[in-house]
């Protein structure tokens, strides 16, 4: 899957208008059923520098994070019914 294809939370936040942090509580809460490299990717700044870079250069994540989280498209259609409260 490219790059392009995976889904940030900040990017669920602003889809379902809600402030930071929203689509990442909702995303601990569903983790445990999700495999790691499948539904969801976690970069690293260090070891993924130039992706997280280009993310950033984006505005597809917040400045602050410091891990970054890229969802595969079915877990972010199922964080993002989270929060609409489907």
């Amino acid at each position: 899957m490219s790059a392009s294809e995976w889904v940030t939370l900040r990017e669920l936040d602003r889809q379902a208008g809600q402030p930071k942090g929203a689509a990442f509580r909702a995303f601990k809460r569903l983790a445990p059923r999700w495999r790691e490299e499948r539904d969801y990717r976690v970069l690293d700044a260090g070891r993924d520098r130039a992706e997280v870079e280009s993310l950033r250069a984006a505005e597809r994540v917040y400045a602050s994070s410091r891990a970054i989280i890229l969802l595969a498209p079915a877990a972010a259609r199922q964080i993002a019914d989270a929060l609409s409260g489907n």
